[in-house]
């Protein structure tokens, strides 16, 4: 095993600094007035995105929000069925509208790689992202859907795969009839007592997106499924699985 040294770090002359200073925020000035330029001759093209109106009402389903994006006649919509949903790019290139309270560039609208914006959107900034569906287009159905992989998410772990057809067609027999046990509703998927994982099931009828059930594990060890990560209806898994996570 190889040791690993550290060196030293001299300090800088007061001299040497202080034209150290002066380049950086020069080039940050720089920087910025580059963006503003670059912001000046877009709006002045007439390249910006449209800028999509929000609004957010209860869902039908009890603790879900129904959310919508609209420009023009374009209607997009985060309810139920889309939670479960996610993208595969951590950060989609093609930024196609912009949200009315964005506060930086980079944070709106944007095309899902492997999807046509006609059918999914994402919602996108460094911290948060959420898919949304064209109400012209069918929910997806990940009841009637065939998955060939799936990945246990870890917060500071490698993530687990399989592409056991067997395991996979267990958990996805879990979700869709098990014994549920209903817990107090925790609208932002994070139940606390617990922990809490993210099992992605991936399936060639959704290109550039997963599907993404909650994994939860009390105190006592027990695993439990949900359709997603903020349904408070948590499943006992069968032995594969219990098996499989406790690896």
């Amino acid at each position: 095993m190889s040791a690993f040294t550290k060196k030293e770090l001299k300090p800088t002359s007061s001299k040497t600094g202080l034209i150290l200073f002066i380049l950086g925020a020069g080039m940050c000035v720089l920087a910025v007035m580059c963006v503003i330029g670059l912001g000046v001759v877009m709006k002045l093209r007439g390249t910006f995105p449209p800028v999509y109106a929000m609004d957010q009402v209860d869902s039908e389903h009890e603790g879900y929000r129904r959310t919508t994006l609209i420009s023009g006649n374009t209607v997009y919509v985060r309810d139920y069925e889309e939670y479960a949903l996610i993208s595969g790019n951590t950060q989609p290139p093609q930024m196609i509208g912009q949200l009315p309270f964005s506060e930086d560039a980079v944070s709106g609208v944007y095309a899902i790689p492997g999807q046509d914006p006609s059918a999914y959107v994402l919602e996108y900034d460094p911290m948060y992202q959420a898919v949304y569906r064209n109400i012209e287009h069918p929910s997806f159905n990940w009841r009637e859907a065939e998955f060939q992989k799936i990945r246990l998410m870890f917060p500071t772990a490698n993530p687990r795969e399989s592409e056991d057809p067997v395991l996979i067609e267990e958990i996805l027999n879990t979700l869709k009839g098990g014994n549920p046990t209903v817990v107090p509703m925790q609208a932002d998927g994070n139940y606390s007592g617990v922990q809490n994982y993210a099992l992605l099931l991936f399936t060639d009828q959704l290109p550039g997106m997963m599907v993404m059930a909650g994994v939860h594990v009390n105190q006592n060890g027990e695993v439990f499924l949900a359709e997603d990560i903020v349904s408070n209806q948590w499943m006992p898994p069968g032995p594969l699985f219990v098996e499989w996570i406790q690896k």
